[in-house]
């Protein structure tokens, strides 16, 4: 009887994660994040030389250096963190 019951577990455990459907979703997301990530990038690297004729006060950094380096890096960290939490499955 237990051992009938692991078996029938064990098939539905498999059949609900399917990894192609699994890895697809994943794909989707970490394509979504990855073009997110490059469009900031591009947007703030055409209007870097306007933006750089602000200075952020509390720095004495222009914006557009400061959005272009820290700015990307943020964006990146901020992407991977939602990339993480849209793909983790509790078991």
């Amino acid at each position: 009887m237990l051992k009938r019951w692991q078996k029938d577990e064990v098939a539905r455990a498999l059949l609900r994660n399917d990894p192609r459907r699994i890895w697809g979703e994943v794909r989707t997301i970490m394509l979504a994040t990855l073009g997110v990530w490059i469009a900031y990038f591009l947007i703030i690297n055409m209007f870097v030389r306007s933006l750089n004729k602000i200075v952020v006060p509390v720095l004495d950094i222009p914006l557009g250096f400061c959005l272009a380096i820290q700015g990307t890096a943020v964006v990146f960290a901020v992407a991977l963190y939602m990339l993480g939490k849209k793909t983790h499955r509790p078991e």
